[in-house]
């Protein structure tokens, strides 16, 4: 006779197992009548205020005597003060803001700012250049539109307003003063006899109509820029947290550095755009679901060597997110790819700490399913050296025991075989439907191998030719591949739980850390050797707070890391 659930709150198996991890949008987020734009958005304006400049420079330098030479009369250009200092001036000036910009010593907000008087100082320069001179033995029916024409005020300031976009109305403002040099000049020469005066009619269609346009275009454009920086840095948000940096990006998502707005704890954000799931909206659901369960699985583990969730939900533009710590070190793959094979001390010592996360997880019904290098952190922690952080928990499978033999309840594609094929039990290969927590034992073997020599159990150039050898072939011992003194208790360990069958390897989690506890080591592994290496060869990776990007399925994608699919199990010869 069925038992009838209990009531939500109660300490049943089921609740127990599957926590309740509330989708929500969070209430902290700003309103929307914040106008600043993207943090990242800003510090792009100012770097390209050093290319600007430096443009502007390198043109200036090699154009003015260039022009000069080819019309013959270069030598004239400096008899005459109103000739040569405006070019001069502009120089000065592109030389001053390309050192401002490259000291480092000012806020990017700041250069930004310094980057509008740069603007109106090299459009003062323009119109001297333009007009200082120019209207000498004129009379006021010789200047007209046609013959006096536009300056390049209107599209220098138009091209450095949408180069290096600043807040509206600062941008207004050297907007207008660029603009206005230019019938103020004309209005100096008539006052001193070097211009003729003009009707009112004529001075406004020749030095103010023209530019009055030019500045309500450019300011347009300010806006508009302004306006899409603002929307980026909105989408750039994720609850209480603000995304800085990307750490890198898959098929269906991106995963983020991120740092809370009120708090000083930085954090990793991994998380799904919703306009990853226009095209395929199974494959959207089956991914999305396996977002939300690694959020309840890792939300329901405490380890302190499963990494930490602090968050989860929906952006207000739809997007899943979830947020973790964020580690400071260098997941294993790197790690001996970079620095080679550990010696067998540090691997015990490694190992002892993924069993004491995965042990927590199995004490769950839970199966992590892609147990692999590149899922397994090292990190620094405060004063802590070498400790361990498991990640990844996507493609997790949930043992609900009922009645009999445990069922899993899987979040996987048709005809999916999800993991990672050098990493991969045999038992999953074959799309076993009784797969418990010895399939991490035997991936965590493969691990063992890949720390203590530095390859692969079985490398192969395809990963299906990898998941065949791991379905049929028998592994060799790791110290028959290392040069470094490998115990043979230590050897056995991993032959152990690379066994085909699941009876003949290690019982649990627990059990295998008990056996790598007695391997008689050389020497033991102690947190004065860790500090001792770290500070020594402390990884230069970028923080991370998960291994990679999302990929369709929720892992990370390459030639021997990736999810195969299976088009019929009948491909796979035992």
């Amino acid at each position: 006779m069925t038992t009838p659930p209990r009531a939500h709150g109660s300490d049943s198996p089921r609740e127990f197992l599957r926590p309740r991890v509330r989708r929500h949008i969070s209430s902290a987020a700003p309103a929307r009548t914040d106008r600043r734009v993207a943090s990242h958005l800003v510090v792009r304006a100012a770097r390209r205020l050093e290319i600007v400049s430096t443009l502007a420079f390198v043109a200036l330098l090699l154009l003015w005597p260039f022009v000069h030479l080819i019309q013959g009369d270069f030598a004239d250009e400096f008899r005459a003060l109103h000739k040569w200092a405006p070019p001069v001036a502009a120089l000065a000036a592109s030389a001053a803001m390309l050192l401002i910009a490259r000291s480092r010593r000012w806020s990017s907000s700041t250069l930004v700012r310094i980057g509008l008087v740069y603007e109106v100082v090299i459009s003062i320069a323009i119109t001297c250049a333009y007009y200082l001179g120019a209207f000498e033995g004129l009379a006021a029916g010789d200047l007209t539109v046609e013959r006096i024409g536009f300056s390049a005020v209107a599209p220098w300031t138009l091209f450095f307003t949408v180069l290096v976009p600043a807040r509206p109305r600062e941008a207004l403002i050297a907007l207008i003063a660029s603009a206005g040099v230019v019938p103020v000049v004309y209005l100096a020469q008539v006052s001193i006899g070097a211009a003729p005066a003009l009707a009112i009619s004529q001075f406004l269609a020749i030095f103010v109509f023209p530019y009055v346009v030019s500045t309500a275009i450019s300011y347009v454009a300010a806006r508009v820029v302004h306006q899409l920086g603002v929307e980026v840095r909105h989408a750039h948000e994720a609850g209480s947290y603000r995304l800085d940096v990307l750490l890198g990006q898959g098929g269906m998502g991106e995963v983020w550095r991120a740092s809370h707005r009120m708090l000083a704890r930085p954090a990793a954000i991994k998380l799904i755009r919703r306009d990853a799931f226009a095209s395929d909206p199974a494959m959207a659901k089956t991914a999305v679901d396996r977002f939300e369960r690694e959020a309840q699985v890792i939300a329901s583990l405490q380890s302190p060597h499963t990494v930490a969730l602090y968050d989860f939900g929906v952006t207000e533009d739809g997007a899943l997110f979830y947020v973790m710590e964020l580690l400071d070190g260098v997941n294993l793959n790197t790690l001996v790819r970079r620095f080679g094979p550990l010696p067998s001390e540090r691997v015990v010592h490694v190992l002892r700490q993924v069993c004491a996360s995965l042990a927590e997880a199995h004490h769950r019904g839970l199966v992590h399913r892609d147990i692999k290098p590149a899922n397994i952190f090292l990190c620094q922690r405060g004063l802590e050296h070498d400790v361990v952080k498991v990640l990844d928990f996507g493609i997790v499978k949930k043992l609900i025991a009922g009645g009999g033999e445990p069922t899993a309840t899987a979040l996987t594609l048709a005809n999916d075989i999800a993991g990672t094929p050098a990493y991969m039990a045999p038992e999953i290969a074959m799309g076993s439907a009784s797969v418990d927590g010895r399939a991490d034992l035997y991936a965590l073997g493969c691990v063992a191998f890949w720390l203590l020599t530095g390859r692969d159990v079985f490398e192969e150039d395809t990963p299906m030719a990898a998941i065949i050898a791991h379905v049929q072939r028998q592994p060799t011992p790791p110290s028959a591949s290392s040069e470094l003194d490998i115990p043979k208790e230590l050897d056995q360990i991993v032959l152990d739980c690379l066994a085909k069958e699941p009876a003949a390897r290690p019982a649990n989690a627990e059990a295998l850390s008990a056996r790598l506890d007695a391997v008689p080591c050389a020497s033991s592994w102690t947190e004065q050797n860790a500090a001792r290496w770290w500070k020594t060869h402390r990884p230069s990776a970028t923080p991370a707070g998960i291994s990679g990007a999302v990929d369709d399925g929720g892992v990370s994608s390459s030639h021997a890391e990736m999810t195969t699919r299976l088009e019929s199990k009948r491909n796979l010869v035992v």
